[in-house]
């Protein structure tokens, strides 16, 4: 196996033990959060309760896991939908204590991911401008970034639509943003 694929590989599989196994499981972390804002861990976790657009966006991380090239991988899970995690949790992360006064210990989740994903895009980053070495291979970066960009707004978008806007249209907002479909 070329070097390439070993430190994609491992970094890949480093990101998804620390997610779900190693240390405080982020996804427990995210429970906590969930349970803080009225839900319970059985709720969360029954598979029955989850969203058609949760489902297609586990799905997508899942098949770009196991069937890219690792160097593909890096740029779609990390560079495309992780990186963008810092930026869009520094923005909310103060709103929730601020406005819903919501614990340091009840937004841990998204105070981790700040960090710990601003450090898994740069690493992401650097794995890809390191061994994306050939044209073709820089497009299907390229494109899988811009997949998984498109990934991430259309969660977002159902999770507003789902929960959101019935109590808060984007017209009380006073933005004339439309979302996508």
């Amino acid at each position: 196996m070329p070097a390439k694929y070993v430190e994609a590989k491992d970094f890949l599989l480093a990101n998804m033990y620390e997610e779900e196994i190693g240390g405080d499981r982020h996804t427990d972390l995210l429970i906590r959060f969930a349970e803080s804002c009225g839900t319970t861990r059985e709720r969360v976790m029954d598979e029955d309760n989850m969203s058609p657009t949760t489902r297609a966006l586990q799905s997508w991380c899942y098949a770009v896991a196991m069937r890219e090239d690792p160097i593909v991988a890096v740029a779609g899970l990390v560079v495309g939908l992780e990186s963008q995690v810092p930026s869009i949790y520094r923005r909310q992360t103060p709103t929730l204590r601020e406005k819903y006064g919501f614990s340091d210990e009840e937004v841990e989740f998204f105070d981790l991911h700040i960090v710990s994903d601003e450090i898994h895009g740069e690493r992401g980053y650097q794995i890809v401008l390191e061994h994306a070495n050939t044209v073709e291979l820089q497009q299907r970066c390229l494109k899988i970034c811009e997949i998984g960009a498109e990934m991430r707004l259309l969660y977002t978008t159902a999770l507003y639509r789902d929960y959101v806007e019935q109590e808060l249209p984007l017209s009380a907002l006073g933005l004339d943003l439309p979302l996508a479909a």
